[in-house]
C-alpha cells in the first residue's frame, strides 16, 4: 500500500522531478532531513532506520545507478551482500568450497551496530578515489549527511561523523566500500573474508588458527573504526556444523554444482579424423567408415564445428544452409580454417554508425577502454577464484590483485591506444604469471605464447579462445553488427577484429576458468598431450579434446545473472546480449557499454 508521501508526490510528479532536476544542475539541490525511528528485532533490539522525503529516494537512486559501476568491480569477490548476482546461496556456497579445500574450523563474527558506527569521511574519501566526479561526490556526502528528525533520531549522535542511514538505497554500496578495507587488511594476513554486509566468516586450517584469525580481525575492525559484537563471535567447527546466514554448512554438506541451461540447439564437435557429416530426412548423421557415430534432429543443432580432417556431404551443406545451421572448420591444432553460413544480413544503420565509429579516434578509444577494464576486472576475480581452488593462501596473490586493480583504473584513463594496450600487456603478463604459478607444477606453463602452443595450457588457450570468436561472431551477426569492424583490435582484412573486442571480458570467465577447472580438478593430465613438434605444437590427443569440448560447452550453458536483462541467462545468451548492448550504444540508443563482471 502507498504511503500519503508517495501519493502526494505523484500527483505532481512530472513538476516536481522537472524542480529536482533543475535543482541539481544548477547545485542548489539540497536534501532534507531522514526520518529516523526503530523497527524491533526478532533479538530483542531494535534497528534504527533513517528513511528520507520520496524525492530524496529519488535522488538516490539515480546516483546509485551512476557510482554502483565504479565502485562494484573493484570489491573482492568474496563480498556477498547488495550485490546484482550474488546472495546467499553464493556465500553459502564458498564457505562450503573453503572446507572442501581443507579448512575445518570457522571464525563466525560480526560488527556492532555497523550502519550507525561507519564513519563517514572515510566513505567519501575512498568514493572520491573510484568516482572522478567530484559534484557527485558531493552531493552524495550531503545525502549521508543529513540531519534526522523522529522518534530514534538520538541514536544518530549528531556531529559524531559516524553513521549510514539505514534505509537509504545508497547505503548498503557505501558500508560495502567501507568494509572493503577491512576485508583487505585481513587478505594482508592471509585470511580469506567471505562476507554478506556486516556478517563474516574466516575459514581456518585448526582452532588455533581460527582464534590468531578472531585477534586479527578484532585489530583491524578497531583500525577501521569498528568493533566486532563479541555476543554473536564464535569459533566452531565443521564437525559440528557452522550455521551461516541461516543456513548450516557440515562436515558432509555438498557443494552446489553449477546450473546449465537446456538448449533447444546445441553445438556438435566433430573430432574423429576422416568422419563424414551428412543429412538423412531431418537428422544430421556423423559416420566413420561404416558406423555411425551420432545422429541428431538437425533442428537442434545451431552450429557444427569440424575439428581437423572431417568432411561434410553436399547435401548436408545445402540442407544446413536452408536451416540456418553455422559450419566452422579448424585443424587439428584448433585453428580457425573457415566459416559457411546463410546470409545473416544485418542492420544497415547499426553497420554505418559503427563504421563512422571505428574511425573516430575518440569514440573508438572511449570503447577500447571499457573493453580492456572488464577484462582486467575479471581477471582479477579469476585469479582470486583459482588461487581459493588450489588453496593457496589469500596472501600470495593480494599484490598481484591489487596491482590487476591499479591497471583496470589506468585503462579507463589511458589517454591514447598505445598506453591502453600498455596496460593490457602488463595486466595480462601478471596475470598468466600467477596463474602459472597456482596451477599444478608438473604442467610447466609460464607465460601465454601461441602461433604454434608449445604446451598442453597454451594449446587449450587458443583452442578455447578461437571457439570463443566462433559464438562471438554468431553474435556480432545477430545484433547487427559487422565482426571485422572493430575499436580496441585493428581493422584488417579478413579479422574478426569486433568479435575480438567483444571476448575480452569473456576470456577469463570463460576459457581460463575451464582450464583451472580442469587441471585443479585433475580431469587432465600431461599425458593426455602429445609432444609438441617444431612446426605444429602442443595437441591434445582424442579423449582430452573430447573433454574439454564438453568442458567448454558446459561452461557456455552455464547461467549466470545478466544485470542489463535481470535474469539469469547461459554466457552464450549473455555473450549475444552484450553484442546487442554494443550495437545499441553505437547506434545512440543506450548512454555506455557495461562490461559483465565476474563476482
Amino acid at each position: 500500500m502507498k504511503s500519503a508521501a508517495v501519493q502526494e508526490f505523484e500527483k505532481g510528479a512530472l513538476r516536481r522531478l522537472l524542480e529536482i532536476s533543475e535543482q541539481l544542475r544548477e547545485g542548489t539541490y539540497a536534501p532534507e532531513p531522514v526520518t529516523a525511528f526503530e523497527v524491533p528485532k526478532p533479538s530483542g533490539d531494535a534497528r534504527l532506520l533513517g528513511i528520507g522525503t520520496v524525492g530524496d529516494r529519488v535522488v538516490e537512486r539515480a546516483v546509485l545507478a551512476v557510482i554502483e559501476p565504479c565502485i562494484d568491480p573493484v570489491l573482492l569477490p568474496w563480498s556477498f551482500a547488495y550485490r546484482k548476482g550474488l546472495g546467499v546461496p553464493d556465500a553459502v556456497q564458498a564457505l562450503t568450497e573453503a572446507r572442501e579445500s581443507g579448512s575445518t574450523w570457522v571464525l563466525r563474527a560480526d560488527f556492532a551496530d555497523c550502519f550507525e558506527t561507519i564513519p563517514r569521511w572515510p566513505v567519501i574519501t575512498r568514493l572520491r578515489e573510484l568516482v572522478p566526479d567530484a559534484e557527485l561526490c558531493l552531493l552524495v556526502q550531503h545525502l549521508i549527511q543529513r540531519k534526522a528528525r523522529g522518534p530514534g533520531a538520538h541514536r544518530l549522535r549528531p556531529g559524531s561523523g559516524r553513521g549510514l542511514h539505514q534505509g537509504s538505497a545508497l547505503s548498503p554500496l557505501l558500508s560495502n566500500l567501507y568494509l572493503d578495507s577491512f576485508d583487505r587488511t585481513l587478505l594482508q594476513h592471509g585470511r580469506q573474508v567471505l562476507r554478506y554486509g556486516d556478517d563474516f566468516a574466516i575459514p581456518s586450517e585448526s582452532r588455533h588458527d581460527a582464534e590468531q584469525a578472531l585477534a586479527q580481525a578484532t585489530e583491524a575492525a578497531r583500525e577501521w573504526g569498528l568493533e566486532l559484537n563479541t555476543a554473536k563471535s564464535q569459533i566452531v567447527s565443521f564437525d559440528e556444523g557452522v550455521r551461516f546466514l541461516g543456513r548450516t554448512v557440515g562436515g558432509h554438506s555438498k557443494a552446489r554444482p553449477g546450473e546449465r541451461a537446456s538448449p533447444l540447439e546445441a553445438t556438435m564437435y566433430i573430432t574423429r579424423p576422416g568422419a563424414l557429416v551428412r543429412s538423412r530426412g531431418d537428422r544430421v548423421r556423423v559416420e566413420h567408415n561404416d558406423t555411425t557415430l551420432m545422429s541428431v534432429n538437425l533442428k537442434r543443432v545451431r552450429q557444427v564445428v569440424g575439428i581437423g580432417r572431417v568432411g561434410f556431404s553436399t547435401p548436408f551443406l545445402h540442407r544446413a544452409l536452408r536451416q540456418g545451421v553455422e559450419l566452422v572448420l579448424l585443424d587439428d591444432l584448433g585453428r580457425f580454417q573457415g566459416r559457411l553460413s546463410a546470409a545473416l544480413g544485418g542492420d544497415v544503420h547499426v553497420r554505418a554508425a559503427q563504421y563512422e565509429t571505428a574511425l573516430d579516434g575518440a569514440r573508438a578509444l572511449e570503447l577500447a577502454r571499457v573493453f580492456v577494464a572488464g577484462k582486467i576486472a575479471n581477471l582479477r576475480t579469476g585469479l582470486l577464484r583459482a588461487s581459493r581452488q588450489r588453496g593457496a593462501r589469500p596472501l600470495d596473490i593480494a599484490p598481484a590483485a591489487e596491482h590487476l586493480a591499479h591497471a583496470r583504473s589506468t585503462a579507463l584513463e589511458a589517454p591514447g591506444m598505445n598506453e591502453l594496450l600498455g596496460a593490457e600487456g602488463a595486466a595480462a603478463r601478471e596475470y598468466f604469471g600467477l596463474l602459472g604459478r597456482l596451477l599444478p607444477a608438473e604442467w610447466g606453463f609460464t607465460h601465454r605464447r601461441r602461433r604454434p602452443p608449445p604446451d598442453p595450457i597454451n594449446a587449450m588457450l587458443s583452442l578455447g579462445y578461437t571457439l570463443l570468436l566462433n559464438d562471438a561472431v554468431v553474435a556480432c551477426h545477430i545484433a547487427g553488427l559487422d565482426p571485422e569492424g572493430g575499436f580496441l583490435h585493428t581493422l584488417r582484412r579478413g579479422r574478426a577484429s569486433l568479435a575480438l573486442d567483444l571476448i575480452e571480458e569473456f576470456r577469463p570467465l570463460i576459457v581460463d576458468a575451464v582450464v583451472a577447472r580442469l587441471l585443479l580438478g585433475a580431469r587432465l593430465t600431461p599425458a593426455d598431450f602429445d609432444t609438441p613438434q617444431a612446426e605444429r605444437g602442443c595437441r591434445m590427443k582424442p579423449d582430452a579434446l573430447k573433454t574439454f569440448l564438453a568442458a567448454y560447452e558446459t561452461r557456455m550453458l552455464t547461467l549466470a545473472r545478466h544485470p542489463g536483462l535481470g535474469r539469469r541467462v547461459s554466457y552464450r545468451t549473455a555473450l549475444v546480449a552484450q553484442a546487442r548492448l554494443l550495437a545499441a550504444v553505437i547506434a545512440g540508443e543506450e548512454q555506455a557499454y557495461r562490461p559483465l563482471a565476474w563476482r
